[in-house]
Parts: C-alpha cells; structure tokens; sequence
C-alpha cells in the first residue's frame, strides 16, 4: 500500500479565536511504505461529561467547522454528518474556527467512496497552526479504509511520520464506522479506534503546542484521486 502523504487547504483559517482567514496550501509528498503491525495496548477508560469543550452531532450546520466547495473538494455539514470530500491525490479538511491546546477529540468516521481498494486515508488533525507565511504546523492522527493507522507531524506545511502507516486487526475496513479518538496533551500523542489504543508517541521540538482541529481525508489513488468520508458525534474534551 503506498501511502503518500500530500496536503492541501482551502480553509477558512483561524488565526485568533473566531477570526477567519481563507489560505489555500498543499504540503509536499512523502511516500512510505507500511510497516507490520504493532503491538496494540490496553483500551482507554471513558471521558467523564465535565471534561466536555464541545460537541456536535451535525443534526444542524456546523457553527465551529467551515463549509466550503473548490478545486480541492469540498466540506460541509450535511444530512446530520460533516462531509469531507476531496477530489485531487492531497489532503483535503475542513477546519475548526476556535483554537485550542491540549485536547481530546473524539469522532465516528465512515468512508462513503474511493477507489475499490479502500486505499483512503481520513482522521483528526490537531494543534493546526497558521504561520505568517501562510504555512502550516500540526499532527495528523488517521487511519486508512484498509486498515492502517498513522501519527504525522507537520512543520510548516511539510509533513513528516512519527508513526508511519500500520496494520491493525482493530480498524474496521472499507465502509465500516471507526470511533477515533485522537490525543493531544503536552509532549503526548495517541490514537484510539473503536475503544483501543493503537499508537502512541511524542510531539516534535518546536512544534505547535495549540491551533485549530481538522477533520481530513484523501484518496491515496493517483488514477482515482476521489474520496468522501463523513463524521458524526464529534466530542472534544480536556485530557
């Protein structure tokens, strides 16, 4: 599976808190192989309600996640899911207009199309900083439709494994909903899907210690550059 690893973004950035800009950016490719899979941990205990910063079920249009439709694809809160729909080979998201630091953030993931071998990738990015010059930091926490996991830097808009791309019996494949759950806390990050914990691993020196949420997809295809995936019941809570 060659899983390259491009981005782009057609966003309504936050800068500030609630303050909109719209730059467009793609990040260079990387293209790794998948390595074998890794032990799996222990599932992860539930989050008590008062940890809550924010939730949506998208039953009406996302106030916190930007809708948008260009070259790139498009993002939207639809048909009570949040649709992310990318129709070139680099990362498309849709961005969130509050800031936040450490963060938990949790949400149902399906993949609706792509190319028949399910070789998407779809998850969460967190700390998305925008820098002066229009670039971009972050980590990217996401799983693929055929069932492999991935923890990735991005320093300005160029995108690096912490974790490369892994196979897990966990990861439910093709159509089938995942339940990510995707921390962020200080020097920590991890992945969770469907209650278990799957990778783990620390953040960069000098990278970005707050920014923005993304919900992200992309099709790994270069001759079928289409997916869609939709996201449902969105919680983001304090670790």
């Amino acid at each position: 599976m060659n899983k390259k690893s491009r981005l782009t973004i057609s966003i309504i950035a936050a800068i500030i808190l609630l303050a909109c800009a719209c730059p467009v950016s793609s990040l260079p490719a990387i293209a790794n192989e998948p390595t074998l899979s890794a032990p799996e941990v222990p599932t992860v205990a539930q989050l008590p309600n008062s940890t809550v910063l924010y939730s949506d079920d998208f039953s009406t249009k996302s106030k916190e996640l930007e809708t948008y439709s260009d070259k790139s694809g498009s993002v939207d809160t639809k048909d009570g899911v949040y649709n992310v729909r990318t129709i070139t080979d680099l990362w498309n998201w849709g961005r969130s207009s509050s800031e936040f630091a450490d963060t938990v953030i949790e949400i149902d993931a399906t993949l609706v199309s792509g190319p028949d071998n399910n070789n998407v990738g779809f998850g969460v990015i967190c700390r998305l900083h925008s820098r002066e010059d229009n670039s971009f930091d972050g980590y990217l926490l996401a799983i693929s439709g055929d069932g492999f996991y991935s923890i990735r830097s991005i320093s300005s808009s160029s995108m690096s494994p912490l974790i490369d791309w892994t196979a897990s019996d966990f990861i439910n494949k093709g159509t089938g909903t995942n339940r990510l759950r995707a921390t962020c806390n200080g020097s920590d990050l991890s992945l969770a899907v469907n209650g278990v914990v799957v990778a783990t691993t620390n953040t960069i020196s000098g990278g970005s210690v707050s920014g923005g949420f993304a919900l992200a997809a992309v099709s790994f295809e270069t001759d079928h550059p289409i997916a869609e995936v939709n996201f449902d019941n969105l919680v983001i809570s304090k670790p």
